[in-house]
């Protein structure tokens, strides 16, 4: 969701801010910001104290000790500018639509804050008046999210366009390339001494001159490997890419099946691979992958939904910044 509880955030020593998000102001209209006026949208006023506000808790949410790196300041103002503009246009939007709050989910929100904060002293000694101004801003998120789940909402949903995605996008639907693989793995601590590692690594080139020789693989696995798969002969079964060390697979995409590798220094040891098969990527075919592809064309077009609506309201918007730098409204 792209709304957060305000409540949640004001609740800690932070609930006595006047206008948690904007005054309503109509018709106002001014060319030079006044001091304590942050942003007008629409003719609605946010106040400089609210930006202030939101700008010192989300720093306290999202850096260590509030301290925000300086290449990240200008980043994070432009954010919670976007995000109390946002919440404005939304307010908006709730009112157009006529969406009402969902009076169960503004229950249980209301009952989980209270379960969180009962035990502390400030909270038993207001909590009447604690409850009394969380639950517009609780009811107001729930119309958030019911106005969300509205504009993301895919109504139709055609065989055409699932097939359609699916031909658009057949790398999500592809088995990739797999290997077969057998290791012999030659184990050292990572924090041994560089001799140990040395040791193994000539150990490893010895067993390589042995296997390239004719040497049996399988039952050096047995007989020299440290890892699992020495009791089945090395055999690591099919693997794709990210399964294995980088390292590893920078190594294996070179092989073909059959050749031994170099010694290839791991985390856990010297490795020795050996590649004993390599099966083609193969697109699956759309009957067997039809629900996932329908699962992502609906998610996409979910998303797609959202943001043409954001992007929507962003644009049709007049907005006064009085520090320009926080403009232009982004539309991601």
């Amino acid at each position: 969701m792209v709304m957060k509880l305000t409540a949640l955030w004001m609740l800690l020593g932070l609930m006595a801010v006047p206008a948690l998000a904007e005054q309503v102001v109509l018709e106002q209209r001014q060319s030079a910001l006044a001091a304590d006026v942050f942003a007008v949208v629409d003719g609605k006023v946010i106040t400089q104290q609210t930006f202030d506000t939101f700008l010192h808790v989300g720093k306290r949410q999202r850096f260590y000790h509030g301290d925000i790196p300086e290449a990240e300041e200008a980043a994070f103002r432009k954010e919670v500018a976007q995000r109390l503009i946002d919440q404005v246009l939304m307010r908006s939007a709730v009112k157009e639509r006529g969406v009402v709050a969902e009076p169960e989910q503004v229950k249980v929100q209301l009952a989980a804050i209270e379960a969180r904060y009962e035990s502390r002293p400030h909270w038993r000694a207001q909590r009447e008046g604690f409850l009394a101004e969380l639950l517009p801003q609780v009811e107001e998120q729930s119309q958030f999210e019911q106005l969300e789940t509205q504009v993301r909402n895919v109504v139709e949903v055609s065989e055409t366009a699932v097939v359609a995605y699916y031909q658009a996008n057949s790398e999500q639907f592809t088995t990739p390339e797999r290997l077969r693989v057998s290791l012999i793995l030659l184990g050292v601590e990572p924090w041994a001494q560089a001799a140990q590692w040395q040791a193994a690594m000539d150990e490893g080139e010895r067993l390589i001159k042995r296997l390239r020789q004719g040497g049996d693989f399988a039952e050096m696995a047995r007989l020299h490997s440290s890892d699992g798969s020495g009791l089945k002969g090395g055999d690591l079964g099919y693997v794709h890419k990210g399964m294995l060390a980088e390292e590893a697979q920078q190594v294996l995409d070179k092989m073909m099946p059959g050749e031994v590798s170099s010694a290839i220094r791991l985390l856990k040891g010297v490795a020795i691979f050996r590649v004993d098969e390599r099966v083609s990527p193969v697109l699956n075919l759309f009957e067997r992958v039809a629900p996932r592809a329908r699962d992502l064309y609906v998610r996409e077009q979910s998303e797609k939904n959202w943001r043409e609506f954001m992007s929507e309201m962003r644009s049709s918007a007049d907005v006064q910044v009085r520090d320009p730098l926080l403009l232009p409204i982004s539309d991601e």
